[in-house]
């Protein structure tokens, strides 16, 4: 996982270092979108220990009681999902272009939910056809993107009686971000668009030790990979 997404970051530094020494942003633009969510069926694994404390320090760790643990495979629900991006295609090579994504989606199943925030950074590329004289870079664009995403995701897992007690937890992951769209663009200075969209969440959580190092008093440990369909519709503002 870390190798493609070291990779998928060189691809945009080499993406952006071919189109020369003179860049232009030659078409800034603004996406908002909404849509459609499905995560795949996952395995989850949840943990939990408890160790007691005296006022707000918990004690050693041979004093903890036995880890919980619990895996089920859940199938999750569709979510709404929505967001926006903005980036710029450029001059000397107007079939490319960049763009930073942010956006939202929810996974929730049976006893399991996850809320996520993934922010996106892309390499696009884009295939103008029908151009005209007003539109130049065409009206029909089919398009892709690609790129590493930042994930901030929180859940909240239930697997009582064979998990013990509730886990919830917050983690910031790594993943990977892909697209493929068409854009209509009836106007010179607005799009509408249609994409297909795939993320793909890797989710390892440890709550042991605070930010200062220091041991807490609950435990809670959690395991996923979530693979994320999205359809999604929008409108593109050309500047």
């Amino acid at each position: 996982m870390r190798r493609t997404t070291v990779l998928l970051i060189h691809v945009l530094v080499v993406g952006v270092s071919l189109l020369g020494p003179s860049r232009v942003f030659a078409e800034p633009f603004l996406d908002v979108y909404g849509g459609v969510a499905e995560t795949d069926a996952a395995s989850v694994t949840a943990q939990r220990r408890d160790c007691p404390s005296v006022g707000f320090f918990p004690l050693l760790s041979f004093s903890c009681s036995p880890w919980t643990k619990a895996t089920r495979r859940v199938d999750f629900e569709a979510s709404a999902t929505y967001g926006g991006r903005g980036g710029y295609w450029f001059e000397r090579a107007p079939w490319v272009g960049i763009a930073g994504d942010l956006s939202f989606f929810e996974a929730e199943g049976r006893d399991t939910r996850f809320t996520i925030v993934p922010l996106s950074f892309l390499l696009m590329l884009r295939l103008p056809l029908l151009t005209t004289e007003n539109i130049p870079k065409g009206r029909l664009q089919p398009y892709v993107g690609v790129g590493p995403s930042v994930f901030h995701q929180n859940a909240s897992v239930d697997f009582r009686p064979q998990g013990g007690k509730n886990v919830a937890t917050g983690s910031w992951n790594v993943g990977v971000d892909t697209r493929v769209g068409l854009a209509w663009q009836f106007h010179r200075r607005v799009a509408l668009f249609s994409e297909y969209r795939f993320t793909h969440l890797p989710i390892s959580t440890d709550n042991e030790t605070d930010a200062f190092g220091v041991r807490s008093p609950a435990t809670e440990r959690l395991d996923a990979t979530l693979d994320t369909h999205h359809l999604l519709m929008g409108v593109s503002f050309r500047f």
